[in-house]
């Protein structure tokens, strides 16, 4: 016998047909879709399933090509506005030069400019060197070689006005012919108001070095002699041996004499001496100290002449006076003397912070 208790229901959400309790509580809920198939209980929501998805690595030459492709188009890119900024800098820099050449600034010479004129000067003094020097070695020797003020005269710059010097020299300093040979230790070219020279060092076969500096005149290069034989009123010594009142006209050397207490911030104390015929490392005959005040012109010019001596460089960047002895500069003086007893000397004027007898260049 079939079991007819119970009831058939059709649900009324998904349509399923079962058989089930008459009453609602022994009815229960569709067995299809968990609801009251009379509609009056809402369905439980299903619960969540964790679904995994397998994901395919992309083939070679898929994504990745294009990555690549758009990471090789940003280094296109990349590139391309650097080269941009390069030239644009580049022709911004081209048209300042060209603009600074339309309107030079008198007051302000480029860098290019003072390279380029320095780099011809170089040259030129160089090509100067070459074509010259041997000249000046000849015109030394046979200088040296004249027995006389006569023969001598044709080798020195501006005889006219030099020639009375040279005899009064002679008084104290006879001619003697030389006749060794002398070689080149020593050679440049400077730049002095009066033009171009060429300062020399020449070493004879005793060793004993010859100082000479020569300019041009007439189409030949002639010897400074006032330079060369350190020309002064008398001889150093003898001033310094001299009693009374006296005045003369020297080219010394000079030191700066420091005391116990060291530096004066007032006076600039000098000792003045003579340089040693072929021996210019080698100083003579000394001066009691001569005091210059500091903050007086001719003390300013000694300052920075000392100053200049400590780098190695004399006036006109001559380089001669590095083989002077340490710490002394070159200076042309007039000094006066007074007492007999007790002598004073005082430097009356400063003619020149070097030994050339520099003339105005003629036309």
């Amino acid at each position: 016998m079939s079991d007819s208790s119970g009831a058939w229901y059709h649900c009324t959400h998904c349509g399923s047909l079962f058989k089930a309790g008459a009453s609602p509580q022994e009815r229960g809920v569709c067995p299809e879709c968990s609801a009251d198939p009379a509609g009056d209980v809402a369905p439980e929501a299903p619960a969540m399933v964790r679904v995994r998805r397998k994901v395919r690595k992309p083939k070679s030459g898929g994504s990745r090509s294009g990555k690549s492709t758009r990471s090789r188009q940003g280094k296109r890119k990349a590139r391309a506005l650097m080269v941009f900024v390069i030239v644009w800098v580049f022709l911004l820099g081209l048209a300042a030069i060209v603009l600074k050449r339309m309107w030079p600034d008198d007051t302000a010479p480029s860098v290019v400019e003072n390279e380029r004129d320095f780099s011809d000067q170089a040259m030129a003094d160089q090509r100067l060197i070459q074509d010259q020097l041997e000249a000046c070695r000849i015109r030394l020797r046979e200088f040296m070689a004249a027995s006389d003020l006569g023969g001598q005269s044709d080798y020195i710059l501006h005889p006219e006005l030099t020639l009375s010097r040279m005899v009064r020299y002679q008084q104290f300093n006879p001619v003697f012919a030389e006749t060794a040979e002398i070689a080149p230790d020593y050679y440049k070219v400077i730049h002095t108001p009066a033009g171009r020279a060429i300062e020399t060092l020449w070493k004879r076969e005793d060793g004993q070095l010859i100082e000479a500096v020569f300019f041009e005149e007439d189409g030949e290069w002639k010897i400074d002699w006032d330079e060369f034989v350190r020309a002064g009123t008398e001889p150093w010594a003898l001033f310094l041996a001299g009693t009374g009142e006296g005045e003369g006209e020297f080219r010394v050397l000079a030191r700066e004499r420091i005391g116990a207490n060291g530096r004066s911030q007032e006076y600039i104390g000098l000792v003045l001496y003579s340089q040693r015929p072929g021996h210019p490392d080698v100083a003579v005959s000394g001066s009691p100290e001569i005091r210059v005040k500091r903050n007086t012109e001719m003390g300013r010019i000694i300052e920075e002449t000392f100053a200049a001596r400590k780098n190695g460089q004399g006036p006109f960047e001559s380089e001669l006076v590095t083989r002077d002895p340490d710490e002394m500069i070159r200076l042309r003086v007039k000094v006066s003397r007074k007492g007999d007893d007790e002598r004073e000397f005082e430097i009356v004027e400063l003619l020149a912070n070097h030994w050339m007898e520099l003339a105005e260049p003629t036309e």
